[in-house]
């Protein structure tokens, strides 16, 4: 994958926000709680992507993990903490030693493009709103988490999240 390939589909998606956010019934939504940090989620299809809308709470320790998928994010809001390492067995056994520790604010992009890449995200001084792209998946094993528990997030909380996205697009 190209360096900035997927930054670019996440300048399209933040640019395209308001459109998408126009037809909120074309979001599905999770509550992600298996691990902290919590994060709900409202996501749909983009072209050949996936557009994830997070509000990720504050926690103690984060999920340190891979992703299945290439990825971009954009902080809309908040700011937290991420640590970064690299290593080729994700297994719920074993994960890589933190290469790097970074301090992300509202505002900031990054994309994670290769599938070796591992990383978690800690808000701190409160929940952050994130915009996230995710591409195919790669075509390797990537130990499941327990998503058969995962819940959609209640009709509230899926109001309340997309009034907070609207609001970010509308200042």
């Amino acid at each position: 994958m190209e360096k900035g390939s997927m930054l670019s589909v996440l300048t399209r998606v933040v640019r395209d926000l308001p459109q998408l956010l126009a037809a909120p019934d074309r979001f599905q939504s999770l509550d992600i709680n298996y691990e902290p940090p919590r994060v709900e989620r409202l996501w749909c299809s983009y072209d050949d992507y996936r557009v994830n809308l997070h509000r990720i709470h504050p926690c103690d320790k984060a999920l340190f993990h891979p992703h299945p998928w290439p990825s971009a994010v954009k902080i809309l809001s908040g700011v937290y903490e991420m640590e970064v390492g690299w290593g080729l067995e994700p297994n719920a056994d074993w994960a890589p030693p933190v290469a790097t520790t970074l301090l992300l604010t509202t505002g900031s992009s990054y994309e994670m493009i290769d599938p070796n890449g591992w990383h978690s995200v800690r808000p701190i001084l409160g929940p952050s709103l994130s915009v996230m792209v995710t591409g195919r998946p790669w075509q390797r094993h990537i130990e499941k988490r327990p998503i058969d528990k995962l819940r959609p997030l209640s009709n509230e909380a899926v109001q309340d999240l997309l009034e907070a996205f609207r609001w970010w697009v509308a200042r």
